[in-house]
């Protein structure tokens, strides 16, 4: 037998495998063609945060992305200020009222654990670095619950993504270190938000009302410390890591203070 010469034997390669529904949902409903690209953004926000028993107003500024970090300036009550970040795996925080330190600034393992969940649960914000990709991995588990994996600061985290019809989320959780039944032991316990509301910005379409707490998604009861609306939004492309202090320079703190 001759085989042809000009004839290519090889054996075809496999096509990639098809995004999941719900991803296709989620994609087309929250990214526009043009924010595919983006990688962080920054944001201000306001609304009610939990201290003990009392509910006390807030407003902040962030910047933050998913891949790196974020970091954070609020300001509660116009007296209390508390000024967080973690970036590639260190946290830091620092609380001052009315100027005055309220205590040494705050880092170390625990804090790092607790607020890696923030810079997890902060890709709602940036829904461009969900999209299915090399790094970023849907699984379904019913018509409109997915798990999405993908990197924090070159680590693993996942985000439970509970989809309405149209495609944008209700409900996001994740696990985060903490104590919230106050009993002395402190475990990954699940934490998330429950979506009230969705706003565009830059292509971006984005939670804009909801609240956050521990126990969202189960069926055990419930801690809000968080109801948040998001009043302005811009992406941000980029990928260096120092992205982060460039983008923060002066913005978090000029946004809460300066209103």
């Amino acid at each position: 037998m001759t085989i042809d010469a000009t004839e290519d034997t090889r054996p075809a390669a496999a096509a990639a495998p098809s995004p999941p529904a719900l991803a296709t949902r989620y994609a087309a409903r929250s990214v526009a063609p043009s924010a595919r690209d983006v990688t962080g953004a920054r944001l201000l926000t306001r609304g009610f945060i939990r201290i003990g028993r009392a509910w006390w107003p807030y407003r902040a500024g962030e910047v933050t992305m998913p891949g790196h970090g974020y970091f954070r300036a609020m300001r509660v009550a116009g007296a209390l200020r508390i000024v967080d970040s973690w970036v590639a795996g260190t946290a830091r925080r620092e609380t001052t009222v009315c100027g005055w330190s309220l205590r040494p600034a705050l880092v170390g393992p625990d804090l790092a654990r607790a607020d890696r969940a923030h810079a997890t649960l902060s890709a709602i914000f940036v829904p461009s670095v969900l999209v299915p990709g090399d790094a970023v991995r849907w699984t379904e588990e019913d018509r409109d619950t997915a798990t999405v994996a993908f990197p924090v600061a070159g680590s693993p985290a996942a985000l439970r993504l509970t989809l309405h019809r149209g495609g944008l989320p209700r409900r996001v959780t994740t696990t985060r270190w903490g104590d919230p039944g106050r009993s002395g032991f402190f475990r990954d316990e699940p934490f998330g938000a429950e979506i009230l509301e969705h706003r565009t910005y830059g292509g971006l379409t984005v939670p804009s009302t909801g609240v956050l707490g521990w126990g969202v998604g189960t069926d055990g009861p419930t801690r809000e410390i968080l109801r948040f609306q998001v009043t302005a939004l811009e992406p941000i492309r980029g990928e260096a890591p120092d992205e982060i202090a460039v983008a923060a320079d002066g913005f978090p703190d000029a946004a809460v203070d300066g209103e």
